[in-house]
């Protein structure tokens, strides 16, 4: 491993500094940011001579976003997210990267700290000689992935560009060139407050709420029966969280459900609230709040040229490519939307993500910085 060296820094570097999402939590403590983190990315990009810039999506939740201009015709844009999920419950140490039976553990080494490792590793190796690269690079490290997606969207309203892009997820050094978006928001039914003793003064917006529930199950039923996506499946709709009502003997004037409605590429934000308020018609006293998260789906065709250099490329270094779909959301959905073709792709497994015991395979790690390397030059 002395070779890649440089590769399992990077990597170990990231591990150790804590950028936990606050996951829309207003109090929270040391670590729940992205300040530090990118900060060390920067740093690393500026010694390596690299054009970097870094601006604030939020208080103390940064981008990071650098350039290597080859002259070439066409940009790449790399791209990987700076923030984990919490490391409450962990039975390793988080922040202690650790290398053993040819992995490394810690929080976000596989989501999605080995995939930024390796978009590091390969832009500071061209810093100084670009004329070997056969495209321009974008790498852009990004906040607010695990919850929000805003840092990704925030790059897009900063004028980020390119004619591909490759979001660094565990795919198991898969190409996902297909997913579902994600569209959240929450449904508030509103009553009037009364004593339980004369619950008949007051007016129970859980009652209500109970109605709403009951077209929503029904609207989601119906969503699994509509014609499948040939890769993707069907849209469906998930009602998480619920919340209502001050003390058992208070009639409540307030209740909240969260929805979690998961997309098909073809998809928009406004038609499926539509078709959510249809469902509900005739439902009184209840409203939309504006949608927390909205993430389009992607289908980028296997002909995209890009696609496929790529997968010639991973072909070459692991004697197969698997290109595939898959049901969850990331960052390639703002980009996809916003006209670069995006796939997934990087070192890891998603079975690991989040987990008390999370890893990435070194191997792989290895093995995506060697496709990068090759599928960039000329």
């Amino acid at each position: 491993m002395n070779s890649h060296e440089p590769l399992f820094r990077f990597l170990a570097d990231l591990v150790a500094i804590p950028s936990m999402n606050p996951m829309g939590r207003t109090h929270i403590g040391v670590g729940y940011n992205e300040e530090t983190i990118a900060d060390y990315v920067t740093d690393v990009l500026r010694q390596s001579g690299v054009d970097v810039k870094t601006y604030e999506v939020t208080p103390h939740r940064p981008n990071v976003v650098a350039y290597v201009d080859s002259g070439a015709g066409q940009t790449v844009l790399l791209e990987a997210h700076l923030d984990t999920v919490h490391a409450e419950n962990m039975t390793i140490e988080p922040f202690h990267p650790r290398i053993a039976d040819g992995r490394l553990y810690g929080r976000g080494a596989c989501d999605a700290k080995a995939s930024l490792a390796c978009f590091l590793h390969t832009v500071c190796m061209f810093a100084n000689k670009s004329s070997g690269l056969k495209y321009n690079i974008v790498v852009a490290a990004v906040s607010d992935e695990e919850y929000g997606f805003t840092g990704a969207r925030c790059a897009i309203d900063n004028g980020l560009n390119a004619e591909f892009g490759i979001v660094g997820e565990p795919t198991q050094l898969r190409i996902v060139r297909a997913h579902k978006g994600v569209l959240r928001w929450r449904v508030v039914t509103k009553g009037t407050a009364a004593h339980s003793a004369y619950p008949d003064r007051g007016d129970n917006a859980i009652y209500t709420m109970g109605i709403v529930l009951s077209r929503l199950q029904a609207h989601g039923a119906e969503l699994i029966q509509r014609p499948k996506h040939p890769q993707l499946g069907t849209p469906t709709l998930n009602v998480g969280v619920i919340e209502g009502g001050q003390a058992v003997n208070i009639v409540p004037d307030r209740c909240w459900i969260e929805i979690d409605r998961r997309t098909l590429p073809e998809e928009t934000e406004d038609g499926i609230l539509k078709s959510v308020e249809s469902a509900l018609r005739n439902v009184a006293k209840y409203e939309f709040e504006k949608p927390h998260i909205s993430i389009g789906g992607i289908d980028v065709s296997p002909e995209n040229p890009f696609v496929q250099r790529l997968a010639s490329v991973i072909e070459t270094i692991n004697g197969e490519c698997v290109v595939e779909t898959a049901q969850y959301a990331t960052d390639a959905g703002v980009y996809n939307n916003s006209g670069i073709p995006t796939v997934v792709f990087g070192p890891g497994d998603i079975a690991q993500a989040h987990t008390a015991t999370e890893f990435v395979e070194t191997d792989q790690v290895i093995r995506c910085s060697e496709i990068l390397l090759q599928f960039l030059t000329k």
